[in-house]
């Protein structure tokens, strides 16, 4: 069977056939690939589905990226900017595919699990079978590696192989030992960090009807069930089923105020089951009816949103 490249799935979906990789060929039963991606105008639009392999995509962004949306077996996912130096890390056995917003340049590291195994073997880390971290990290080890890697690029196939595996595995060894014991970053005094927290809520946010376990936010910040529904709680004061009542109805007494919306129209887009359920929710946090908090805010001033719930 014909060996798939790194330039296989991912940069060929960009459209970047002749996209520079270098190789690390030491390991015994698979090689670990980086390449440069540089994405112009013609990649902007939505990207072909990946085909599935238990591979992880270490993704390094060179240059900010205002947003970037991931469909996973074309559900959203993740929806996010990037600073520059920023990362993020899947594993295509979610079937992703991208919708590019703007031009930005990566460099991608293509890493399949019986590397990460290997790797682990010689007790350059810990290994627990995945990678979890939080998207958007900016990790100076990573940053520092990439700089040192990033002139093989420029020629390739002139690259010094010995120079070239030392640094992709030093990559790999790195990651297993940061992120592969199951929690990126540790919660401080029993909360989550700032990057967690921002995750989880974006999370939340994105699935405004609730149409979401606390099993896959938790999973994304690298914490047990129980673990984050503590942590979460500890950070905001809120579990998180009512930090997104909160939300929710913040977002609806805007419409209200704002729109010409009917109430039964903004209870729906607002994630509620039905108007009935709407209104509950919404007068038992803001003490009056959403149709009484229509008439008395007219004039509804977002700057003091914030002070209602959050």
């Amino acid at each position: 069977m014909e060996r798939r490249w790194f330039g296989d799935p991912i940069a060929r979906s960009l459209g970047l056939n002749n996209a520079p990789s270098v190789v690390a060929r030491s390991l015994r039963n698979s090689q670990v690939v980086a390449t440069r991606i540089s994405c112009g105008l013609e990649q902007i639009g939505k990207t072909p589905q990946v085909p599935a392999e238990d591979t992880f995509i270490v993704a390094m962004y060179l240059t900010k990226l205002e947003k970037h949306q991931l469909f996973s077996r074309n559900r959203p996912y993740l929806t996010q900017g990037y600073d520059a130096n920023s990362m993020r890390v899947v594993n295509l056995l979610g079937e992703f595919s991208a919708l590019i917003a703007q031009p930005h340049e990566s460099l991608n590291f293509h890493i399949p699990r019986f590397a990460l195994e290997e790797i682990a073997e010689t007790g350059r880390g810990r290994w627990r079978s995945d990678l979890i971290c939080v998207p958007g990290t900016i990790d100076a080890v990573m940053v520092n590696l990439a700089a040192a890697l990033l002139p093989a690029f420029q020629r390739p196939k002139e690259a010094n192989p010995l120079f070239v595996d030392s640094l992709i595995l030093a990559v790999c060894s790195h990651l297993i030992s940061t992120y592969g014991g199951g929690q990126s970053l540790p919660p401080r005094k029993g909360g989550l960090t700032s990057a967690q927290a921002a995750r989880a809520k974006e999370m939340l946010v994105e699935n405004i009807d609730g149409d979401l376990l606390l099993a896959d936010i938790a999973r994304e910040c690298g914490l047990s069930r129980q673990h984050f529904s503590r942590s979460f709680k500890a950070t905001t004061g809120v579990a998180p089923h009512r930090w997104l009542q909160q939300h929710r109805v913040k977002l609806a007494a805007k419409l209200l105020a704002t729109t010409r919306r009917s109430i039964a129209e903004i209870s729906l887009e607002c994630g509620f089951a039905d108007q009935s359920h709407f209104t509950r929710v919404f007068t038992s946090l803001l003490g009056q009816s959403p149709a009484l908090w229509r008439r008395q805010n007219a004039d509804f001033n977002e700057a003091h949103s914030g002070a209602i719930y959050l």
